[in-house]
């Protein structure tokens, strides 16, 4: 960012929402993952092994600066590895036959989320960063209120997956 002195009032802007996103993101990486069906699970088993993995997940796992582009670009892969890397725990766990394809479903939902997430974050910041005139401030927030809404409709799907999974989400967010 510039010095600029939209940009001194704008940065702590940005530091108050990247954090404040946290709280309302998730994260993950591309392709499904084949899952470990057997008959010998069985849906509670599953869901109780699912959420001692996912259950108080965090969208990205380290901290970060968030004054740059490089560094909402740093958080934006941290939010996808968080969340493969716990997706790759559950893919580990033994899925009851019956649970098999909707678990793929939820699994490839929860990639799609966290992607999109990170997607997200790196917009939410390049729109802060371009708002230079008042114009372009004064329609900043309708901007982030609807970037920040943009992940909904994957949110949605998801938590769909995850009632009938008795899961909970794996994204963090």
């Amino acid at each position: 960012m510039s010095d600029s002195p939209h940009h001194r009032i704008v940065r702590p802007y940005l530091a108050l929402l990247m954090t404040g996103l946290v709280a309302a993101f998730a994260a993950s990486t591309e392709g499904v993952a084949a899952t470990n069906t057997t008959r010998t699970a069985t849906a509670a088993s599953y869901s109780l092994a699912v959420t001692r993995i996912c259950a108080g997940a965090l969208l990205f796992d380290h901290s970060h600066d968030m004054g740059t582009r490089d560094d909402a670009l740093s958080v934006a892969a941290d939010i996808r590895a968080s969340t493969a890397h716990r997706l790759t725990q559950v893919v580990t766990v033994p899925v009851p036959r019956d649970l098999g394809q909707i678990s793929l479903r939820w699994i490839a939902s929860q990639r799609r989320l966290a992607a999109a997430f990170a997607q997200t974050w790196v917009e939410i910041f390049d729109a802060i960063d371009a708002a230079d005139t008042p114009e372009e401030q004064a329609a900043l927030p309708a901007r982030l209120h609807a970037l920040v809404d943009a992940p909904d409709a994957l949110r949605f799907a998801a938590g769909r997956l995850e009632l009938k999974l008795h899961v909970p989400d794996c994204t963090g967010d």
